[in-house]
């Protein structure tokens, strides 16, 4: 009798199936999560004429929390890596199931979060919902932009730095100019050794610093001579999307300028030492000018 039991119970299970009756109305989840707040999870759903048996939590298929309106007790925790549900601040109803994740580990408490709900016997219908979530903190101030003069000359070296700010991951920087992407060898990785440890959340912050030293000259074309220019710094983090996790984007604008600029139609040139050096026939003006007044 004990097997046959067991074997009616297997079937019932195999029969459950996702219900057009029952349903999911409404799932949220933060796609991205900083480890240093609680994570709420939101699972709605109808049950139509169905009475509601379960519901259950999962992260990566493994059930963390579970709740049986008419079970002796109602919510029941499992242990889950990376996973802490707040039982006080945790509530769940005949439609609706919220809960509240608190010490939140990385790269522990990031995953696949299912919510799913089951009917009474003898249909056990089932409806169920994921969101994935990626717990990280990210920077929260824009990437920094030093030593960058506002004017530079042709064959001039631009020598400029970019720090993100702290995160865990680590960011990712990279820099434009004129939204061209500036690659290796001209950008090299400066980051320094340093570390924020947020002793609360227990996570070590890292910040990104990168340094673009580059000869300017005609072949740079990516710098308009004699127009303003824009030195953009873009930090990001890998393995998020920018829609989740939108760049944080720093701007500066240059001038880079020819030796031989034209003005009103004269030329001048900068000597090395910086002096100004005239063109021959304004000289002569000069000169003439000179020779009149001492007739005088």
């Amino acid at each position: 009798m004990r097997n046959f039991v067991c074997l009616f119970i297997i079937f019932l299970i195999h029969q459950a199936h996702e219900s057009d009756c029952v349903r999911l109305t409404n799932m949220t989840a933060p796609p991205v999560q900083d480890p240093r707040s609680e994570m709420r999870l939101h699972c709605q759903f109808d049950m139509d004429d169905e009475q509601l048996y379960a519901v259950k939590w999962y992260k990566d298929d493994h059930e963390f929390f579970r709740y049986t309106p008419t079970g002796q007790q109602r919510m029941v925790t499992f242990p889950v890596s990376g996973v802490e549900v707040d039982s006080h601040k945790t509530r769940c109803v005949k439609d609706r199931c919220d809960l509240l994740l608190i010490n939140l580990k990385r790269p522990q408490s990031s995953g696949a979060y299912r919510c799913e709900v089951s009917s009474e016997a003898p249909e056990f219908k089932l409806a169920s919902g994921t969101h994935n979530v990626t717990v990280a903190a990210l920077p929260k101030e824009p990437p920094m932009i030093e030593n960058l003069k506002k004017t530079y000359a042709l064959d001039d070296t631009l020598l400029a730095t970019c720090t993100s700010g702290f995160g865990d991951p680590k960011p990712t920087l990279k820099f434009f100019i004129n939204k061209q992407q500036v690659l290796n060898p001209l950008v090299r990785d400066i980051s320094p050794e340093e570390v924020h440890r947020d002793l609360a959340a227990g996570i070590e912050l890292r910040r990104t610093k990168i340094q673009l030293r580059m000869h300017l000259d005609r072949r740079h074309n990516s710098a308009s001579i004699n127009s303003l220019s824009n030195l953009t710094c873009v930090s990001t983090t890998d393995g998020l999307d920018r829609e989740v996790a939108p760049p944080l984007i720093a701007s500066r604008t240059f001038t880079l300028i020819d030796h031989n600029h034209v003005i009103n139609n004269e030329k001048y040139t900068f000597s090395r030492s910086g002096t100004l050096q005239l063109s021959s026939g304004l000289i002569t003006i000069v000169a003439a000018f000179n020779y009149y007044a001492l007739l005088q």
